[in-house]
C-alpha cells in the first residue's frame, strides 16, 4: 500500500513539473522534435556566403560549438570553430579543387563523426 502511495505522489509531482513548465515555456514544448533528432538536415535560418577565399555565415546558434567542413573532390575535411556570441563567422579557406561545398555544423557524433546538423551550407 505504501508502494502505491509513493507512486502517486511520483505522478502528481511529475505532473506539476510538466504543467509548470508547460506554463512558463509553452506548448510547442512538449512537441517539439529534440534537435538531437534531426542529424545531416538544415537547421534553422542561417545563411552562407562566399567571397574570395572567405566564407561568411550568419544567423548560427549562439553559445554552441560550430564546426566547418569542406566538400570538394579530394573528399570532406573539417574543423572545429568555437563558440559566437553574436551567430556570425567569417572562415579563410584554401584555394578549391573543383566543385567545392562549404558548410558550418553542429558537434559530430558517430562513426567518423558522420551525423551532424547543418546551420548553413553555401
Amino acid at each position: 500500500m505504501f508502494t502505491f502511495l509513493s507512486r502517486i505522489g511520483h505522478l502528481a509531482i511529475g505532473a506539476a513539473v510538466v504543467a509548470a513548465v508547460t506554463g512558463v515555456m509553452g506548448f510547442s514544448t512538449l512537441t517539439t522534435v529534440p534537435v538531437a533528432a534531426h542529424h545531416n538536415a538544415l537547421a534553422g535560418v542561417a545563411t552562407c556566403r562566399v567571397s574570395g577565399d572567405m566564407v561568411y555565415a550568419s544567423g548560427l546558434p549562439a553559445g554552441q560549438v560550430i564546426n566547418f567542413m569542406i566538400t570538394d573532390s579530394s573528399g570532406s575535411h573539417g574543423w572545429v570553430l568555437g563558440y559566437t556570441s553574436d551567430g556570425t563567422w567569417g572562415v579563410l579557406v584554401p584555394a578549391q579543387n573543383g566543385p567545392t561545398t562549404y558548410q558550418f555544423i553542429s558537434l559530430t557524433s558517430g562513426s567518423n563523426g558522420s551525423k551532424y546538423t547543418v546551420f548553413a551550407t553555401c
